[in-house]
């Protein structure tokens, strides 16, 4: 039988800060609370009509051929997370991605790239966050839903032209949204001056971003805007943004990104962020130390 395609929502729900997790308290426990997690999710997601495609490890692909119950869902799935007080589940945090478009079916899976699309977004997310494309938000019906989504950032894909313009749903009170997406802003110890660029300088090579400049991507896949390589770096290491005129690192890894500041202040980051003032040097997977030569310069003016 061929291969059919259609149109529809593609949902990644998934764990965040798992390899955290399975640090913290060992193979056995940490995979039973993801588990349980997941399985969770699952259930949500098919009372909305969603159709689970696969569990990938600590996350599920889902597709929903309605767009409101996919929003729906998703809600459904972070409220149902956060209200959660079993044991089992202690300690887990969930980060949904989702596209609309054209899927390609075949052997009870789906391909194409809305799938792609959407997996780059759920990287995009944080923990309790809920991101998805402008795709998705202009399909929105119910009014309800449509006043809880608000622009959050651009996405560069590769082959298209513009960016995608990616949306936030605030299924927690407003108050929550914004003091969770400032409190690393306001503790962070190298608060400056606001720069307008920054400048990123590997092997030689200069890369401006600008106030109006995309998400920028580090990381040794090809479709980084700046690759890296090395054994212990991720294909999509880490990126930069901008938020409130502010430069921000975002690490997405598996063996995380160092910093050094310019006052010789070292930090370490793991699926968190950091806001990047002043001169310094990034590090993807291995110390600067261990690094050996093999890391990012950053200067912000």
């Amino acid at each position: 039988m061929s291969p059919q395609s259609k149109q529809c929502v593609v949902m990644f729900a998934d764990v965040a800060g798992s390899t955290a997790i399975y640090e913290n308290l060992g193979d056995v426990e940490a995979k039973e609370r993801i588990t349980r997690a997941l399985n969770s999710l699952i259930s949500v997601s098919k009372r909305h009509k969603g159709v689970l495609v696969k569990t990938i490890g600590d996350e599920i692909l889902v597709y929903f051929n309605d767009v409101d119950l996919a929003v729906m869902a998703a809600q459904r799935i972070q409220e149902t997370m956060e209200n959660d007080r079993s044991p089992q589940t202690v300690g887990i945090s969930i980060r949904i991605g989702m596209h609309f478009g054209k899927v390609l079916f075949d052997d009870n899976d789906i391909f194409g790239d809305t799938v792609n699309t959407a997996s780059r977004i759920v990287t995009m997310s944080k923990a309790r966050q809920v991101l998805f494309s402008g795709d998705v938000a202009k399909r929105i019906q119910s009014t309800d839903l449509s006043e809880m989504i608000r622009p959050y950032d651009r996405l560069k894909v590769k082959g298209k032209e513009e960016p995608l313009e990616i949306f936030l749903l605030t299924w927690e009170d407003e108050g929550d949204v914004t003091n969770m997406a400032t409190a690393s802003n306001l503790t962070n110890p190298l608060k400056s001056v606001q720069p307008n660029t920054l400048t990123l300088v590997y092997n030689k090579k200069e890369f401006a971003i600008d106030q109006s400049s995309p998400t920028f991507n580090l990381g040794r896949g090809k479709d980084c805007d700046l690759r890296v390589n090395g054994d212990l770096i991720s294909r999509l290491h880490a990126r930069v943004e901008i938020r409130r005129g502010k430069f921000i690192l975002f690490d997405q890894s598996t063996n995380g990104t160092y910093v050094r500041a310019q006052d010789e202040q070292n930090f370490f980051l793991r699926r968190e962020d950091l806001t990047l003032f002043g001169n310094g040097i990034i590090s993807l997977g291995k110390s600067i130390e261990r690094a050996e030569g093999n890391v990012i310069h950053f200067y912000c003016a």
